[in-house]
């Protein structure tokens, strides 16, 4: 394996499994695609090796392979929703869990903003372009998951006080 290529995969798997954790709200389904978008910089490495922001392409090869796991997920609950069984939790801090939840109850879009804003640290700009969509796409889905989000976890007994 070319050298610059075990470099890039070993400096990215780390942060990608956990945008992708946020994400999919599924640590083993985020190694999966992790691995899988690493797989794909791999086959491609000749072309992703110029790329200027080889991070941003295969962040953009990790989300798509979520929208497509998300989709047939949904397509096969649609089809047989008994056998979509929830999956068991291992056992974390509260506040940790709650925020996991949080995020996880988001719509996919949403998660993905906020997985790339505040995970990632990317600014709108480039969450706009790793995403495909405008920049006041991803304002708009950025406050109303943070709205959401304050929403859900937020004390009501805190805020008036």
């Amino acid at each position: 394996m070319d050298e610059q290529l075990a470099a890039f995969c070993e400096a990215e798997h780390a942060q990608l499994t956990g945008v992708l954790t946020l994400v999919t709200g599924d640590r083993h389904v985020a190694e999966e695609l992790a691995q899988e978008a690493l797989e794909h910089a791999c086959a491609n490495w000749p072309r992703v090796r110029v790329m200027d922001n080889r991070r941003a392409w295969l962040r953009r090869v990790a989300l798509n392979l979520a929208v497509s796991r998300y989709r047939r997920r949904r397509a096969e609950w649609r089809a047989n929703p008994r056998h979509d069984e929830p999956t068991a939790r291992i056992e974390e801090p509260a506040v940790s869990l709650a925020v996991r939840e949080a995020v996880a109850s988001l719509p996919p879009r949403q998660r993905t903003v906020i997985a790339l804003r505040f995970f990632v640290g990317l600014d709108v700009a480039q969450a706009s372009t790793e995403m495909g969509c405008v920049q006041g796409t991803v304002k708009s889905h950025t406050n109303k998951a943070m709205t959401r989000l304050r929403d859900q976890l937020l004390d009501p007994e805190q805020i008036r006080s």
